[in-house]
């Protein structure tokens, strides 16, 4: 899920960027989680137009890299 934060932000390139949208593809799971944070994405950067702390990007970053290997069923995504 790591690359595809990094997807649904713009930074993946060339054969990173192919090989996951040919990964979307064809796995239904993987899809429906990038749609969810696409959404989310979208609805946060419209309702919540306020000053957080510094370390609080990389601390959710932090949680959510844990709760993800814990429960994902396909890692190379």
């Amino acid at each position: 899920m790591r690359r595809v934060e990094a997807y649904l932000d713009g930074e993946l390139s060339g054969p990173s960027l192919l090989e996951l949208e040919r990964h979307l593809g064809r796995c239904e799971p993987c899809l429906g989680r990038t749609e969810f944070r696409r959404r989310l994405k979208a609805l946060l950067a419209e309702r919540c137009r306020c000053d957080v702390p510094a370390h609080l990007p990389a601390r959710l970053r932090a949680l959510l890299d844990t709760s993800e290997e814990a429960s994902d069923p396909d890692p190379r995504a």
